[in-house]
């Protein structure tokens, strides 16, 4: 099955809907984040890693009955720079993501222009990004070997997550001396505000937070998690 073969109620009553009809109306046909790695080192557990997260996103779309539809069209493009993005802050990997996205971005074509509470008018794939450090790359051993310990594929309790961070690449740092009085939260990043620009994220949810995300905002999506929360649930933490 291609784009061209699928019926419109996939597209307005089923599941990834909105990623499907963006990518017939633009013509690209393309979906997934960009993944910035910055954590060198030991390239088998990073290929490793990688693998996981691809399997974790066939479950998402699997489970959701569209992998054999849009498995063909997923890109998980790797940006790999030792010198410049090992141990990079989020801060800077949002800069370089922006530099890229400005030069590369497709829009979705909404009119009027979104209001600042609306997604942005650019795809999912030109809006956030995906960031895996070496936080991130320790969740892989626990998540792997509970996978492995089901007696059949699928059976059993869920593993531990496999996280990666989802960074917004149109956050803005809020102005400190804005809303003076409203509730503060320990500061991240700088930042003390609940939204702070990124959120840890279970990589087996990963395509259905994309398609999501053409019609809102990580902030706003299922009441956003705070790091150290991980999402989409929040029920587990990367301090855990």
């Amino acid at each position: 099955m291609t784009l061209s073969d699928v019926p419109d109620d996939w597209i307005y009553n089923g599941p990834m809907g909105d990623t499907i009809r963006y990518m017939r109306e633009t013509g690209f046909h393309e979906w997934g984040f960009v993944i910035y790695r910055c954590v060198y080192g030991d390239d088998d557990i990073w290929n490793r890693y990688i693998a996981a997260l691809k399997e974790d996103v066939h479950e998402d779309l699997d489970y959701n009955g569209r992998d054999l539809l849009l498995e063909q069209y997923a890109q998980w493009a790797v940006v790999e720079d030792k010198d410049a993005l090992d141990g990079a802050p989020k801060s800077r990997v949002r800069q370089r993501f922006v530099e890229w996205r400005n030069q590369h971005s497709v829009s979705r074509g909404v009119s009027p222009v979104p209001l600042p509470t609306d997604a942005s008018n650019r795809l999912p794939r030109f809006t956030y990004c995906l960031y895996v450090d070496q936080k991130c790359l320790d969740t892989l051993r626990a998540h792997v070997n509970a996978k492995a310990a089901r007696r059949a594929p699928g059976l059993g309790p869920r593993p531990p997550p496999l996280v990666a961070v989802v960074i917004d690449g149109d956050f803005c740092q809020p102005d400190s001396d804005a809303d003076v009085g409203s509730q503060r939260y320990p500061p991240i990043d700088g930042c003390t505000d609940n939204y702070v620009g990124w959120q840890y994220y279970n990589v087996r949810y990963l395509a259905t937070l994309y398609d999501s995300l053409h019609r809102g905002h990580l902030n706003g999506y299922f009441e956003y998690k705070r790091p150290p929360a991980i999402g989409p649930s929040g029920r587990q933490s990367m301090e855990n």
